[in-house]
């Protein structure tokens, strides 16, 4: 993944946090599908959090390592394998 990418999420999910725990929620015009609706482990929130179409995934990988303790490959491995699942899920879009 090229490390210079810019991500956003899009505007038709929203991110909550009930009771400590981080969810995605889809935000549609039906009701809402529990099946669509992702459980964020801490370092997932945090990723999220971040991706707001001015950072870059570098940037993102940096303080994953300084916020959490993991190796820099660790970081890279993790950040992209759940920007890869966001993408294939049509929750964020690269920023051009």
């Amino acid at each position: 993944m090229n490390m210079s990418a810019k991500f956003r999420r899009k505007e038709r999910v929203t991110g909550r946090e009930i009771a400590g725990e981080s969810f995605l929620i889809p935000i549609c015009g039906k009701p809402v599908d529990l099946d669509n609706i992702f459980v964020l482990n801490p370092l997932a929130g945090f990723i999220w959090e971040k991706l707001d179409g001015a950072t870059t995934l570098e940037s993102i990988i940096d303080d994953i390592v300084e916020n959490f303790e993991v190796t820099p490959e660790q970081a890279s491995s993790d950040a992209a394998d759940f920007i890869d699942q966001l993408l294939r899920n049509d929750l964020v879009e690269e920023v051009t």
